[in-house]
């Protein structure tokens, strides 16, 4: 659970540590006590749903969360879902149906693609926001209703109030709080801790496929990548490979296959990984007798550690990877003449993560 939310009890459904999540988040538990309005902004895929779980969550009402897709369903069919019917108020009501709005009492409504919505409807949500009532259709009794709205859009409301597609009062509405949700490049440093959540679905999923195992390499490839479809896209990359690779490890190149050649390649970035590979691999780095190790190579067999781990010797974890980390490091550096700037595009990281990086590893005088 991330520190931000350390004081609520709840599973947190948002992965990652990065700048943006964690300003998103602490936005999130700002708003998820008070009883306001909130329109979560972002990319299709960015995982904008995940904003109207951590509030509902957080805010501790009882009612359920109900969730509706504006785009999703039919606009002659729409209203009905939202308020409900009465019994013969339409041909195919054969009988009357709580709608999705009194379906939330007690808890949360999730409107997701809001700006999808029909003008018509919008007026009726507009005053169902104000008066706390609903009216089924075909009904002229108002049903008293308390919910708390959390919206979600990928489109430009103002964009859309402009050009007479959206009510602008409805989007002041809506937007007493807004929350931005960062789209998968703005959060490439999170890439590693998403792949480990969705391997853990997938593991516990009902696809049968088994998890691809990441390279350092590779992992390092899937954060050059601009992944427009954000971490829908992610998912169903991942999906794709666990199918292709059959159980083999996933090196970069195989990335590059599996994305179909949308990673743009610089020649010196294609001579970084061959210098990565090219680096020596010492499988008996583990010394049975010693539970501290050095690990001198990028990587270690599966059935050493295995046999290491049996014994009941320590396999420091840690250790392991600040090590791939320092060779890496010292390598972007060499190739790229001690330039920071340099090495740091090369690695796909901030300038100031590189240098405390060098600094950590005493690598200042290269």
């Amino acid at each position: 659970m991330n520190a931000v939310f350390k004081n609520i009890k709840f599973i947190n459904p948002i992965v990652g540590s990065s700048p943006a999540i964690k300003q998103m988040q602490s936005d999130l538990l700002d708003c998820a006590p008070y009883n306001v309005n909130v329109l979560a902004t972002g990319p299709t895929g960015a995982g904008k749903e995940l904003v109207a779980q951590v509030i509902h969550l957080a805010s501790g009402r009882k009612g359920p969360l109900v969730s509706v897709n504006c785009a999703a369903i039919p606009k002659d069919l729409l209203e009905a879902e939202l308020f409900g019917h009465e019994k013969g108020a339409f041909t195919d009501a054969i009988s009357r149906r709580v709608g999705r709005i009194e379906q939330a009492e007690g808890g949360t409504l999730f409107l997701d693609e809001i700006g999808d919505m029909p003008l018509d409807l919008q007026a009726k949500l507009l005053r169902i926001i104000e008066a706390r009532v609903v009216t089924r259709v075909g009904s002229n009794t108002e049903t008293p209703v308390d919910f708390r709205l959390v919206c979600a859009t990928h489109q430009d409301l103002e964009a859309k109030v402009a050009l007479g597609q959206f009510r602008e009062d409805l989007m002041y509405r809506l937007s007493v709080f807004v929350v931005r949700v960062p789209s998968l490049k703005e959060r490439l440093q999170d890439i590693p801790e998403l792949v480990e959540k969705i391997s853990q679905q997938m593991e516990t999923g009902d696809t049968g496929l088994v998890p691809p195992r990441f390279e350092l390499c590779a992992q390092a490839e899937l954060m050059r990548y601009d992944w427009p479809g954000n971490v829908r896209e992610l998912k169903n990359f991942l999906q794709r490979a666990a199918v292709l690779s059959r159980g083999e490890p996933v090196e970069h190149l195989d990335i590059r296959r599996l994305l179909n050649g949308k990673i743009k390649v610089a020649e010196e970035q294609e001579t970084l990984w061959d210098a990565i590979e090219a680096l020596p691999k010492h499988e008996d780095s583990l010394d049975p007798e010693t539970p501290d190790y050095e690990a001198t190579g990028l990587s270690l067999s599966h059935e050493r550690i295995r046999e290491t781990l049996g014994a009941g010797q320590i396999f420091s974890l840690k250790e392991h990877l600040e090590k791939h980390e320092s060779d890496i490091v010292k390598i972007a550096l060499e190739m790229c003449g001690g330039n920071t700037a340099e090495a740091a595009k090369l690695m796909a990281l901030k300038r100031t993560t590189l240098i405390a990086k060098i600094h950590k590893y005493n690598l200042v005088d290269l």
